[in-house]
């Protein structure tokens, strides 16, 4: 019976004592600008009896209770915006009106789960909660001396000053990412933005430039739909921003990244000799069929296709070719095709 009592009390003050929780969420919102899911998430603010202190990072709280609280972060990215929210446990249900009004206003979103992120979104609002800032100093860093640290020196500190100097990566480095969205070749048009995300960190003399899951923001410069004459649908890009989840930007410049959609309905990366060895490689066939039976124009055709480059973008003559989707998280490497200063931090 003790024991009972005992744990009972122990319920009872766990119930009755204010413990809460901190509640994170983040989301990408599609084709919308900040500004607009500002006066959107305000109108909610109001509504709900929440007093903003603060706009960047939007801060709020309850004017009824005022340890309930909401952070919020809205980041650009192209023409997309990433929305992150945090707040004490008991402050879901404010969240959640708030992608209501999204919903209720055709606003696209969806959940990001991705660590990295999260993880960078947190500190912008920890940040901002203690007041800590990024101050740079551009100076190359100096060798650490093999000296004795006192016992005071080993003492815990937050820092408040991130040293940094200026460096140059040049031409031909190459950064592996992945789609955040499909691609439809069938409906793909030049001037559209993709949008891939950074796979691993990327360094330059041990030192971070952009961190993985940073977003890399690119166009596309060309795109054909599948056409009579069994040409198939191909999607050019080129990549020219990074933005870090910490909002630093990055201006880029890349080689073009060339998809090609092979007979069997794939997309694929291919390297800029192989679409035009194909093509020749299928003349050369057209050439041979010609010779003999028209009948074998098109069987022709593939293979001399496939003589040129192993994937054959001609089927036949009078045949419409293949489109495909190129699906979300298909991995591209891209290359600089010009150097990038940076300022690279320590």
């Amino acid at each position: 019976m003790k024991k009972f009592l005992a744990l009972l009390l122990c319920v009872l003050y766990c119930l009755s004592a204010n413990i809460c929780y901190a509640f994170e969420e983040l989301y990408y919102l599609k084709n919308v600008d900040k500004n607009t899911i500002y006066s959107h998430i305000e109108n909610v603010l109001c509504d709900k009896d929440f007093e903003i202190k603060n706009k960047n990072p939007l801060h709020a709280v309850s004017k009824k209770k005022s340890e309930n609280f909401a952070i919020i972060v809205l980041q650009p990215s192209g023409q997309n915006l990433f929305y992150y929210y945090e707040s004490n446990d008991k402050n879901k249900k404010l969240n959640k009106n708030i992608l209501k009004v999204f919903k209720k206003n055709d606003i696209v979103y969806e959940q990001s789960k991705d660590a990295m992120h999260l993880a960078n979104f947190s500190d912008i609002v920890y940040r901002y909660n203690t007041g800590t800032k990024k101050v740079y100093s551009f100076e190359e860093p100096k060798p650490v001396k093999n000296t004795e640290v006192s016992s005071k020196a080993q003492k815990p500190t937050q820092p408040t000053t991130l040293k940094g100097f200026a460096g140059k990566i040049g031409k031909g480095e190459k950064l592996n990412v992945y789609l955040q969205s499909g691609i439809n070749t069938s409906t793909a048009a030049a001037g559209n933005v993709v949008n891939a995300v950074l796979k691993q960190d990327w360094t330059y003399k041990e030192y971070t430039v952009a961190p993985a899951g940073s977003v890399v923001t690119g166009t596309i410069v060309e795109a054909s739909p599948a056409k009579l004459g069994s040409r198939n649908g191909s999607v050019d890009i080129v990549f020219n921003k990074i933005l870090t989840p910490d909002g630093k930007t990055l201006d880029i410049s890349t080689e073009k990244v060339e998809f090609n959609v092979t007979n069997d309905g794939k997309a694929k990366q291919v390297l800029g000799s192989t679409l035009a060895m194909a093509l020749l490689g299928a003349a050369i066939g057209l050439g041979f069929a010609a010779l003999g039976d028209t009948s074998n124009l098109a069987s022709g055709a593939i293979i001399g296709a496939s003589i040129g480059g192993g994937s054959a973008l001609v089927t036949g003559i009078a045949q419409k070719g293949v489109d495909a989707e190129i699906p979300a998280y298909t991995d591209i490497e891209i290359v600089l095709d010009k150097p990038v200063a940076v300022v690279l931090s320590y």
